[in-house]
């Protein structure tokens, strides 16, 4: 089977790495990939990418164009791509209703197969027949438990300090910055708040393996990469109830989903620095076995959402 993504060329890595992850895990169950890039945003950005995706399509024949974020699936359809999978990764259906209402019309008048969304909130709030929930998955050969201190030593970090990784940068609205700020304020401790920022995805584990706790107070998700590939260095982790965390963290009692609420996440962070938590406690690996969120079983759901 031959597979054409169509997703945003990014500044930094050219493609998100999650997209990345998803082709190789792919192309590991013998599917044959190949990309089409967005380089431009804006309106005229993306009707001069329909443009060459034509072209492109008239050059070279795919079983299935998969799309990556509702725009690229816009552009695929006006370049009059055939049998479109697209996959919605969270903004462009909890943020913004005229996102929601442009989906459902080119569910409807164009040619979108299948609907791919990343959590059950996000396909509740759409109340299309076509979605499918598939979250992405977790390539646990990228991700995986090393010693805490081998991690700080290699990445240059203090071994004495409590360090708490951010989940994300501190400049993104999204993530909630201020929250998290305020809530290791309040201990009174000698924390080190460490934003995840510039850092190549091949070293995130380190930067999980290195830290006490992951920290994430985001205001929305869909179904968080960053939690799963955490979860799966087995990294305890406190994060706002937000896209599926609870479905993520089940009964794990190192993982703590919170409200937006100051008090409740430095008490859960209190918690995990202050009983000295042995990651090897930690059931997160273990848990997304369970949900089926390791890469080559996502894939499987994705190809049989091809074959259908």
């Amino acid at each position: 089977m031959t597979v054409l993504f169509v997703c945003s060329k990014k500044t930094e890595s050219i493609i998100s790495p999650f997209v990345k992850s998803q082709s190789e895990s792919l192309e590991r169950e013998g599917l044959q990939v190949s990309f089409f890039l967005i380089e431009k945003k804006g309106l005229k950005g993306y009707l001069q990418a329909s443009v060459k995706l034509r072209k492109h399509l008239r050059k070279n024949t795919y079983n299935i164009v998969h799309a990556h974020y509702s725009f690229c699936g816009f552009v695929a359809s006006l370049a009059g791509a055939k049998n479109i999978v697209v996959s919605l990764l969270g903004s462009d259906v909890i943020k913004s209703a005229n996102s929601r209402f442009l989906i459902r019309f080119f569910v409807r008048f164009f040619s979108w197969k299948k609907l791919i969304v990343k959590s059950e909130q996000m396909k509740n709030i759409l109340n299309i027949e076509s979605v499918k929930v598939i979250p992405n998955g977790v390539d646990f050969n990228r991700f995986y438990a090393i010693d805490q201190k081998e991690a700080r030593e290699i990445l240059g970090l203090n071994k004495e300090m409590s360090i708490v990784l951010f989940n994300g940068q501190k400049n993104n609205p999204i993530k909630n910055y201020p929250i998290a700020e305020q809530a290791i304020n309040s201990l009174n401790k000698n924390i080190q708040l460490l934003e995840l920022k510039a850092i190549p995805h091949e070293k995130l584990y380190l930067y999980f393996n290195a830290c006490d706790l992951l920290l994430s107070t985001s205001k929305w998700e869909g179904s968080p990469n960053i939690i799963k590939e955490a979860m799966a260095c087995n990294t305890p982790i406190v994060a706002t109830n937000v896209g599926d965390v609870s479905l993520l963290f089940g009964e794990d009692s190192g993982n703590f989903s919170c409200d937006f609420n100051v008090s409740e996440i430095s008490e859960k962070v209190n918690y995990l620095l202050k009983s000295k938590y042995e990651r090897e406690q930690n059931q997160g690996r273990i848990r997304l076995e369970k949900l089926q969120l390791e890469s080559s079983q996502v894939a499987n759901k994705i190809i049989e959402v091809y074959n259908s």
